[in-house]
């Protein structure tokens, strides 16, 4: 990508995924209502995030092997294409379970997606530049995050919640041809370097890497946070606690994706400029202090407030430690780095749900909150005292680009 421009960036990399977040946020404020319509539990509602997760916890390691041996380009082609194909199955799906298994291979596509996008970033991103055009590109997510929500609440009110998976299939198509058009893939992911097998060695060298560990617990919290609270029990609250329409959940999800959007730049460029692992402490210590104002307020604008909140503090865990990662696996194939470091952040998907839905069940719809707002508070305290810094040039150790390896 030696002639990479902005408008080859805005349309092979930031459109696309703008469509693929408005669609994701779209199903996001009925996912687990609509699978609660089967007739199961809170807890069996939740596995409809759960499965999703479960797909791409296990193809995040092949996902990563395909990227350094087939090319990052063909891998976000197929991923794009079954997003798009399950998300219309799943709107014709006429049981619960079946419906659960169109989930398992919409995460699994999600996972090539995800997985060759970002190691395709990787291979174009300069140190100096991470945070910054992270922000850039976390903004086009940000605003078709802050817009499905919204839109999926209105469409779920006027055609019912089936007609959300629809509209996401159709966002995914639009995508898919964007993706098709217009990315070239990197000289990294046109060398086909890597063997096809579980790299054991790499992985173990990474979880003695901290920097890469603590990004890796960075991100696994800021995933819980999306799937246990966002997506699965932040809408049943507001839902059976504060009595909100499907469209008033939708406007609470998106203000904060709201302040994503709007914060996603200015964090991208204190990433640059500060470091790595202030934006992730300020990042956790705001998401934590969310988690406790929730269950107090049960008012439609009181909620948005509170999920402003959260969006600030999950602004800063969404891209620094991506950034953090980046820095610390400089020499190491890509594509399987980046698959290890989002297997991570999709364990905390994957758990997200299981335990808060537990509860939910056990407890009441508040208790989630308070269980959630404590391992995010442990979780600001370790890295505040143990994660290290890889900015180059801010600790005073080499820089990102000279470190090798920890063995």
């Amino acid at each position: 990508m030696a002639d990479r421009s902005r408008t080859n960036d805005i349309l092979s990399i930031y459109v696309p995924s703008f469509f693929i977040f408005v669609g994701m946020g779209i199903v996001s404020p009925v996912l687990t209502l609509y699978a609660q319509s089967f007739g199961v539990s809170i807890f069996l509602a939740g596995m409809a995030i759960t499965v999703y997760s479960v797909g791409r916890l296990i193809m995040d390691f092949p996902a990563g092997l395909l990227a350094d041996k087939v090319g990052r380009r063909p891998l976000m082609i197929i991923g794009t294409a079954l997003i798009a194909i399950t998300a219309f199955l799943n709107g014709m799906a006429d049981n619960f379970w079946l419906f659960l298994f169109y989930r398992l291979i919409q995460g699994m596509g999600a996972s090539m997606w995800m997985t060759s996008r970002t190691t395709l970033l990787a291979d174009i991103l300069k140190p100096e530049e991470r945070g910054r055009v992270l922000g850039y590109f976390q903004s086009f997510q940000a605003i078709g995050q802050a817009a499905g929500p919204t839109i999926g609440g209105f469409i779920a009110t006027w055609y019912g919640a089936q007609a959300n998976f629809y509209f996401y299939a159709a966002t995914g198509v639009l995508s898919l041809v964007l993706t098709y058009v217009f990315i070239r893939e990197t000289e990294s992911g046109k060398a086909h370097s890597g063997e096809l097998a579980f790299p054991r060695d790499l992985t173990l060298r990474l979880l003695k890497n901290r920097g890469f560990v603590y990004a890796s617990l960075s991100t696994a919290t800021a995933f819980f946070i999306v799937s246990g609270i966002r997506q699965d029990i932040l809408p049943f609250y507001a839902a059976e606690v504060a009595g909100l329409s499907p469209a008033d959940i939708g406007m609470i999800l998106s203000a904060a994706t709201l302040a994503n959007l709007f914060l996603t730049i200015p964090i991208g460029y204190g990433i640059d400029l500060i470091g790595r692992k202030p934006i992730i402490v300020f990042g956790l210590v705001a998401s934590g202090i969310s988690m406790f104002l929730f269950p107090q307020f049960t008012s439609f604008l009181l909620l948005c407030g509170v999920s402003l909140i959260m969006g600030i503090g999950t602004s800063g865990m969404q891209q620094a430690p991506l950034a953090m990662a980046t820095d610390a696996t400089v020499g190491e194939p890509r594509g399987i780095s980046m698959g290890i470091f989002r297997f991570f952040g999709d364990i905390g998907s994957l758990f997200g749900p299981i335990l808060l839905g537990v509860v939910a069940d056990g407890f009441g719809l508040s208790a989630p909150f308070y269980v959630m707002g404590g391992m995010i508070f442990v979780v600001a305290a370790v890295v505040f005292l143990f994660g290290e810094e890889t900015l180059p040039g801010k600790n005073g150790k080499k820089g990102a680009m000279e470190a090798k390896p920890a063995t």
